[in-house]
């Protein structure tokens, strides 16, 4: 940036001396073309004047030496009778001199000529004198580009001096320029700006920084999340793993009188299906966290599938004396079957586990306007305030003790969070402890 700056800078010195200089000597060389031609009119008037009054005498070397003018006289067949600088006698006839053949037709004439062998420019004026004489006055001066180079070794001179002063300013300013940009506080970007011209790029920066920021906060949550997901799933697996290699190693070893032996084999087959559920539920669960565009999404009658619910929930519901009502009409939503399913169904089960025995589990079906719902209500043991936010997270448990005996994987609400977020769903959740529960999902 430096360079550029620099290199710049001295092109547009010498360019803007070159042509300040060219303006400049245009101007005054034009000025003093015109003092030149006014100087020489005026001369042709006074040795005029002095010859008519005076005669030829008047024209001698003492007039030639007082002027720097050249004073030539011609008769009317244009042969020189004076001259202020040669011998008359060598000059040839001027006859053909533009001048002279000017003058002898109007009486006045004015003629500039150029030498390019000498680079010099001759201004004539000619005036017809009473007796029919020529009379010539002119000078001699350099031409524009004479002129010019002979200014060239002072133009060079100026240029170098100016260049040099440039190169330690520019120098200077551009270090103070780029200084403030090298020390920019890339970490808090807008919290001292000295370029306004920056300050659009520093709110980019200030952005992309915030989210990078967030983006570190979100990995590190979710490296949270995995580490306790890990830890999670190593112990559930771990705890029906351990009671069935106990009670399978009690019954391999002959510990087992053949009248427990009933009773152990359906122990190890509850444990054997909760590590299935388990299993089952952190698929489902990895299959959610993929969004996979694939997942196959058709018409799905909720009504339909809330009946074949209550249907495989009924014994269960039995056995604790609950009783489990169905209230609706067909809804039909776009989504994936089965995991529509899944997040009916563990909202209803949740209902029936988390229920005390004699207790009530409605369902409900509709419309909230042009949006379909499903609604499970029950008076079990409800849920805490602080711990509503909770509930959805992976083997989260209100009731850990309660939760062991009613064999809950933990992770049926996750998966109806996830399967939410797949359908753009919403879910409305309602609880207070010992009163019940009432959760609503919102298509």
């Amino acid at each position: 940036m430096r360079k550029k700056i620099l290199n710049h800078t001295c092109l547009l010195i010498v360019f803007s001396v070159l042509l300040t200089f060219l303006a400049a000597g245009l101007v005054m060389y034009g000025k003093y073309n015109e003092d030149l031609k006014e100087s020489v009119r005026d001369s042709t008037k006074y040795i005029q004047d002095g010859v008519e009054k005076m005669g030829n005498s008047y024209l001698d070397e003492a007039l030639g030496q007082a002027t720097s003018a050249r004073i030539t006289l011609l008769d009317p067949k244009g042969n020189v009778l004076f001259d202020s600088l040669e011998d008359s006698a060598e000059l040839e006839n001027h006859s053909n001199r533009p001048e002279f053949i000017q003058a002898e037709k109007s009486g006045y004439a004015e003629s500039l000529r150029y030498s390019e062998t000498l680079s010099k420019q001759n201004f004539y004026c000619a005036v017809k004198l009473a007796d029919g004489d020529i009379l010539r006055v002119g000078r001699t001066t350099d031409s524009v580009f004479s002129t010019m180079l002979s200014s060239s070794l002072l133009l060079g001179g100026l240029l170098i001096v100016i260049l040099a002063v440039a190169f330690v300013l520019v120098r200077r300013q551009t270090r103070d320029l780029i200084e403030p940009i090298n020390t920019l506080d890339l970490e808090e970007p807008l919290k001292e700006v000295k370029y306004e011209e920056l300050r659009p790029l520093l709110k980019r920066v200030d952005q992309q920084n915030r989210q990078i920021a967030r983006q570190i906060e979100e990995l590190k949550e979710a490296e949270a999340v995995r580490r306790e997901f890990s830890a999670n799933v190593s112990h559930e697996l771990k705890t029906p793993l351990m009671s069935i290699s106990g009670y399978a190693e009690l019954m391999v070893n002959g510990m087992v009188p053949p009248e427990k032996v009933p009773e152990f084999s359906g122990r190890i087959y509850h444990e054997a299906h909760r590590l299935s559920a388990l299993v089952a539920d952190i698929i489902q669960l990895s299959r959610l966290d993929e969004k996979s565009s694939g997942l196959p999404f058709e018409k799905v009658d909720l009504y339909e599938m809330a009946e074949d619910i209550v249907h495989h929930l009924e014994s269960a519901a039995e056995k604790k004396n609950i009783t489990v009502s169905l209230d609706g009409s067909p809804v039909i939503v776009n989504g994936v079957r089965h995991v529509i399913y899944e997040m009916l169904f563990n909202i209803a089960d949740n209902a029936i586990r988390y229920t005390d025995s004699k207790g009530m589990v409605k369902i409900s079906l509709g419309m909230h306007g042009e949006h379909p719902y499903y609604c499970v209500e029950d008076n079990g043991i409800g849920i805490a305030e602080d711990e509503q936010k909770r509930i959805f997270e992976r083997f989260y448990r209100v009731d850990k003790s309660h939760s062991r005996e009613t064999g809950g994987t933990g992770l049926g609400l996750s998966i109806v969070k996830h399967g939410a977020i797949l359908h753009n769903a919403q879910i409305k959740l309602e609880s207070e402890p010992g009163k019940g529960t009432k959760m609503e999902l919102v298509f």
